[in-house]
């Protein structure tokens, strides 16, 4: 089965209305690799393209503006670069959760998956309600800023107790991650992308090798979950980017983001526990010449999944 994807491409023309664009739609169809359980996705495969062209308004396009993400106006141009740090708080009513299930419960594969207690890592708060494992980011690389190199080696994707490790974590396009366990009990690694294939292999018990590894090849707008469909508690969110501005709170809920160019930016702060997975679509940071920018985010209790 060939499967289907649409480009759009608009192009002033002097021959036309200002009121008129030219859309030219490129329909590729792409012959999907072969997939199976202990497969690596396929990349690769052949494609044909058939153009067509169509005029659309200017109004249509202003509304398919409207509803891009907002970009970073800053600019290198505008002087040497700086850092925005802090730290995300959560405030109102709170309290810490219990963990998922305590030592020598009845679950699935007990000796390995509760041989110790398994917390809640859907919501970890520090000293003050600082909140651990939130992603601050931004969609976009700003104008003006550093390059992104992908690490030449692995970043290992790690399992112990029927948990994974790191719980939160960004991952760089292009850098490959092999999937490893400390289990003596099979897993299996499901990813859930929006832009990326889906990764669903199977993890041999005690796996040091990684005998399961793959590489994101596009940036995601927002960290995307994966399970272990044997152990359906199981659960981590990786953001693959493709520039250097992302981060991960750690336990004391701070984050730092240097090297950014001078200017206003709009920064994601998403969260897995936040009705949504927004904390903030668009927290404005406005960052000075050489300087550095503290600022605390606040994540409302309200904003929790009921």
């Amino acid at each position: 089965m060939r499967s289907l994807l649409n480009f759009e491409l608009y192009v002033p023309l002097r021959d036309v209305t200002a009121m008129q664009k030219i859309s030219v739609v490129i329909a590729i169809c792409l012959l999907p690799g072969s997939s199976g359980c202990s497969d690596v996705p396929d990349f690769g495969g052949g494609a044909s393209v058939v153009p067509s062209v169509t005029f659309v308004s200017a109004d249509s396009e202003a509304a398919t503006a409207s509803e891009a993400p907002a970009e970073s106006t800053g600019s290198a141009a505008a002087g040497a670069p700086g850092t925005f740090t802090g730290k995300v708080v959560m405030t109102g009513s709170v309290t810490a959760l219990p963990p998922l299930f305590r030592q020598g419960a009845a679950i699935k594969d007990p000796a390995v998956c509760a041989a110790v207690d398994v917390p809640d890592e859907s919501l970890v708060l520090g000293a003050g309600n600082a909140v651990k494992g939130v992603f601050v980011y931004l969609n976009k690389a700003p104008k003006g800023g550093k390059a992104l190199a992908a690490p030449a080696e692995p970043f290992m994707f790690d399992q112990k107790n029927c948990r994974f490790f790191p719980h939160c974590v960004i991952i760089p396009v292009g850098q490959m991650v092999k999937v490893l366990s400390d289990d003596s009990v099979a897993h299996n690694t499901h990813t859930y992308p929006q832009k990326n294939p889906s990764v669903n292999s199977g993890v041999a018990p005690g796996d040091r090798e990684g005998k399961l590894d793959f590489t994101y090849r596009k940036a995601e707008s927002v960290p995307l979950s994966i399970k272990c469909d044997y152990h359906t508690w199981m659960t981590a969110y990786q953001l693959p980017v493709d520039h250097p501005y992302a981060v991960v709170t750690d336990e004391n809920g701070a984050f730092t983001i240097a090297d950014l160019p001078p200017g206003k930016h709009s920064f994601v702060v998403w969260h897995e526990a936040a009705d949504g997975g927004y904390v903030e679509r668009k927290f404005a940071v406005e960052i000075k010449s050489g300087e550095t920018t503290e600022m605390q985010i606040d994540y409302p209790a309200d904003r929790l999944k009921p």
